[in-house]
């Protein structure tokens, strides 16, 4: 009875499909291990994509900071030539050579008052 029994198990366990199990559960574990390969390789790609736009944009920050410091640099130059260009000693050549005007002389000074009146006396008792 036991060796009949023993028998009739090692025909049924002969008869179980052991290497389709195997094969099932070998490409469910290369399935699981290709997704994480690939979510693996995702988040790296991500890693790299984000630290290349980290170094862009250090890269646009220092050109723009250099721009900033040009151009500060050239407003100082363009400041420094318009107090030279606004001088009086300046105009008064340029009024001079150029349209031939002169400081005026004691008796050439008018004054005009707000009512319109010309008063041409107060300057020279002055």
């Amino acid at each position: 009875m036991n060796r009949v029994l023993t028998m009739s198990m090692a025909s049924a366990v002969r008869s179980q499909p052991i290497a389709t199990k195997t094969a099932i559960a070998t490409r469910r574990y290369l399935r699981q291990a290709l997704s994480l390969l690939a979510v693996g390789m995702l988040v790296a790609l991500l890693f790299v994509w984000a630290r290349i736009q980290v170094i862009q944009l250090g890269y646009e920050v220092s050109r723009v900071r250099k721009d900033v410091t040009e151009l500060a640099e050239q407003r100082d130059i363009l400041q420094a030539e318009i107090a030279e260009l606004r001088t009086p000693e300046r105009l008064t050549r340029i009024a001079s050579e150029r349209f031939g005007m002169r400081l005026p002389m004691g008796d050439e000074v008018v004054v005009l008052r707000m009512s319109g009146q010309v008063d041409v006396e107060s300057e020279r008792e002055k």
